[in-house]
Parts: structure tokens; C-alpha cells; sequence
């Protein structure tokens, strides 16, 4: 082959490559611009289906919260707020447990297999009627706009004084969880001043005549057993009522026939005393007038718990007990004999005091004064007698009466008393013609343990928000 030729031939098979290459090279670039392009096109759609995911839990957020608003609105109704003091946690089928558990957050260990529903209607109280709250409107799927909300479980944690509401905003197919938790405040409608229950062992009956009780918790409970007319009494009269005369002489109180000695509701309604009261703590020996001495006064609370004083006797002529509650609550304890003339007596001008060091006021559930049947012979009655004071305490005398043979004002306190506190006894008795009597106090919160027992009808209100919380089920 000449020169010539094979330089020809070379000539020709290298634009042949070239061509190749180029037809390579612009496949490759095709491929690659079509790669692209379907990149661009997926991240357009797919940010476009986050866009409309995003859009579609903001609109199910905003109806979980309008159903939470809803939700709230309705339980502010009196029928309804009965519930706030009332579980009800139903089991989420996902899950096959509750859906917040005792301690009002989803998915945590305490959560159960065991329904929770306190929301059964009607709501029955002692004393007053039957309340009917509407569970459904409460519990039921409702609409907001396109969207749909549902209260799926509420818990109250009486504690914190706190209730947390699970709600659920459904918009298309997005769902969205809403944990609410609220400050729950709890007032006891009806507060009970004073009790006068009925037991076995004590003939008489409940007779306050003329004596003052006074305050807005002085609402008298009496069983009708114990009617002062042996009347058949069994409903309530409020101050001023048209009832309000049967219901003074049912307790002894006939001669008040301005209706101006008793401030409270009179329930002819039987609240049972069974607390389980055991006397413990510090033996304190007889406190009597030859033994105060040998008594190291005051007696002081200890913080953080309950400080427990016993004896078996109280007979006191114009001594002071002073009982320093700053720290924290203390029970007295006496569990005397009626038939060893033991038991609780307050002469002259003797009184027991609860008392703070701190500039606060003493609160009459921080002092106890609880009266125990020994179990032999007569349950032992407490007396006060001329001008003593029991202030600001609790007495408690399941099986024996509270006294009142005082014949003038013996507290500290502005009007006319010589016991301020609350009183729950077997039967209240007056036995001269005195009109000195028991100022109940404002503030009972303190007693909220025991008087919560009755299950009475409570004014229950939502405050502020304590937490809002987004969850996933």
C-alpha cells in the first residue's frame, strides 16, 4: 500500500470515530438533561404534595383548635361542668389502651386497658337533684368549616387541681392531636358548717335554738331522724325561703322567727361520718389544771407531713392551747371515757387556738380536733362552756354531740362566737338561751380531703392554660 492510500484510509477512520464520539456524547447529553429534567419535575411534585401535606395539617390544626375553644365553651355551662372533677378516658383502638392515662399525656406507661367513663349522666348528688350533662354534644364528632373535631378523652388530676383534654381536628386525611391542660378550680356549693348526724347510741336530737352560725359556709346538714318535731323532712331551705320556719323548728330553732341566726342553707339531708380516724402520734397525758403545766405549748406542726397529738382527756378552766400550724397540719387526738369522766371540756375563759407565725392566716383544715368512741360505755360529748373559744379548727365527734353551754362571746374574732370553725358532730345541742354561737369560716379549702367524700355538688371552673401540646397517636 502506497503512502497515499494508507494516509487517505487513517483520514477517513478517524472522522469516523469522531462521529461516533459525537453521536455518544450527544446521547449522553440527552440522557442526562432528560435525568435533570425528571429531578426538577419529582423535587416540583414532591415539594408540591409537602405544600399541600403542610396546608392540610395547618387547616387540621386550626380545627383541633377551634374544637378545643368549643370544647371549653361548653363545659363552662353548670350542667356540664360537673364533668371537670370527672374522668373519662376511653380505649383508643390503635393502641388497645387508654388514650392519656392517669397522668394526662398520651402513650406513657400508665396508660391501661380499662376504660375510664365518670360521664355517665345523670350525676347524682345527696341532698340536691340530679344534673344531666350533654355528653353527647361533648364527646360526639362535630364540624368546623370542611373539617371535622373530636374530644377523644379527658383526665383530672386532683393533685394539681389541673384537667387535660385530648382533641382531635381531622381535615381530607390529615389528622391532627391537641392536648389541652387547664387549672380547674373546686368549690364545694354547699359547704357543710356544720353536720349533725345521727347515731345508735344517742337518744336526743339535733337543737340549736337561737345560737348564731354565721358565714357563708354556715350551712347546716341534719339527719331527719334527729328533727328537733320529729317532722318528715327531706329536702333543703335556702334564707328567706317559704319553707325556711319548718326547717328552724326541724333543728330546734323555732323561736328565730326573723330567720336572722342562721346564714347558710338548712339540708334535712344525712351526710355519714366514717372517716377512718385512728388516735396516734404524741401522748400528751390528762391536760388538766393541775397537769398544764407539765404541757409544752405550743404544739407545733412539722413540715411536710401531719403531726399526730393524742389523750385521753381535755378539762381545762381559763387555760390557752396554742397549736402552731405555720409548718404544717396537726390532729388532736381524744379518745377519753365517758364512764372514767374523761373526755373534752373548755371552762371559763379557756380556748384552743391554731395559730401562725409566718403573717398568713391559719386555716381551719391545719387544725383537728378529733373526738374518738373508746369503745366502752358513752360515746363522750364535747362542751364549751361560759366564754371559751375553739378557733379556727376543725372538730370532728362522730358518736357524741358538740355542746354549746356558753353564755357569751369568747373568740377573738369579730361578732358573737365562741367556736370559729367547722363543726361535723352526732347531734348539735344547746342548752340555755344564749345566742353566741360558730362562725364559719370563708376559706374550707383546707377540709376539701374530707368534705370531697360526700360527693356534694361543686361549682367547678376553667382558668388559665397551663399547657398546649401537638401529639402524634
Amino acid at each position: 500500500m502506497s503512502l497515499q492510500t494508507f494516509l487517505i484510509k487513517l483520514l477517513a477512520l478517524k472522522r469516523s470515530q469522531e462521529r461516533g464520539f459525537t453521536i455518544v456524547l450527544a446521547l449522553s447529553m440527552g440522557l442526562i438533561v432528560m435525568a435533570i429534567a425528571t429531578t426538577l419535575i419529582f423535587r416540583a411534585s414532591r415539594n408540591e404534595a409537602i405544600a399541600s401535606t403542610r396546608t392540610q395539617t395547618g387547616d387540621s390544626l386550626a380545627v383541633a383548635e377551634g374544637g378545643v375553644a368549643r370544647i371549653l365553651t361548653l363545659m363552662t355551662k353548670p350542667e356540664n361542668s360537673v364533668l371537670l372533677t370527672r374522668n373519662y378516658d376511653p380505649i383508643d383502638s390503635k393502641t388497645g389502651k387508654n388514650y392519656l392515662g392517669a397522668d394526662g399525656i398520651p402513650k406513657t406507661s400508665d396508660d391501661t386497658t380499662i376504660a375510664i367513663n365518670e360521664w355517665i349522666t345523670p350525676i347524682t348528688f345527696p341532698c340536691l337533684p340530679s344534673v344531666s350533662p350533654n355528653i353527647t354534644a361533648l364527646t360526639g364528632s362535630n364540624s368546623i368549616g370542611n373539617g371535622q373535631f373530636q374530644l377523644l378523652a379527658y383526665r383530672y388530676d386532683n393533685l394539681k387541681q389541673t384537667g387535660t383534654f385530648l382533641i382531635s381536628g381531622q381535615n381530607d386525611n390529615s389528622i391532627v392531636y391537641l392536648a389541652v391542660t387547664v387549672a380547674i378550680s373546686v368549690t364545694i356549693q354547699d359547704f357543710p358548717g356544720a353536720i349533725s348526724t345521727h347515731t345508735t347510741f344517742d337518744p336526743d336530737r339535733i337543737e340549736i335554738q337561737t345560737r348564731r352560725i354565721a358565714g357563708k359556709n354556715a350551712n347546716i346538714y341534719f339527719d331527719p331522724v334527729t328533727a328537733f318535731d320529729n317532722s318528715n323532712l327531706n329536702g333543703y331551705a335556702i334564707k328567706g325561703g317559704a319553707n325556711r320556719s319548718q326547717y328552724l323548728t326541724a333543728i330546734g330553732s323555732a323561736l328565730d322567727t326573723t330567720d336572722t341566726s342562721i346564714d347558710g342553707t338548712i339540708f334535712a339531708c344525712k351526710l355519714q361520718l366514717n372517716f377512718p380516724f385512728t388516735a396516734q402520734g404524741t401522748d400528751l397525758g390528762d391536760i388538766t389544771d393541775p397537769r398544764f403545766s407539765l404541757l409544752s405549748l405550743p404544739l407545733t406542726g412539722t413540715s411536710g407531713q401531719i403531726t399526730h397529738y393524742q389523750t385521753n382527756k381535755i378539762d381545762i378552766t381559763d387555760k390557752i392551747i396554742d397549736v402552731d400550724t405555720t409548718a404544717g397540719s396537726v390532729y388532736l387526738y381524744i379518745k377519753g371515757s365517758y364512764l372514767n369522766k374523761e373526755g373534752f371540756h373548755l371552762r371559763g375563759d379557756s380556748k384552743i387556738r391554731n395559730i401562725r407565725t409566718d403573717g398568713q392566716l391559719p386555716r381551719v383544715g391545719d387544725l383537728r380536733i378529733i373526738i374518738l368512741y373508746s369503745g366502752s360505755g358513752t360515746p363522750q360529748s364535747a362542751y364549751l362552756y361560759n366564754t371559751a373559744c375553739i378557733q379556727n379548727a376543725f372538730v370532728y365527734n362522730r358518736d357524741a354531740d358538740f355542746k354549746l353551754e356558753t353564755s357569751g362571746d369568747g373568740c377573738e374574732s369579730p361578732g358573737n362566737s365562741n367556736f370559729d370553725g367547722v363543726v361535723w358532730a352526732e347531734d348539735l345541742q344547746n342548752t340555755n338561751t344564749s345566742n353566741t354561737g360558730i362562725n364559719v369560716p370563708d376559706d374550707v379549702l383546707s377540709l376539701s380531703d374530707l368534705a370531697n367524700s360526700f360527693n356534694l355538688y361543686t361549682i367547678n371552673k376553667i382558668g388559665s392554660i397551663q399547657k398546649w401540646q401537638q401529639y402524634k397517636l
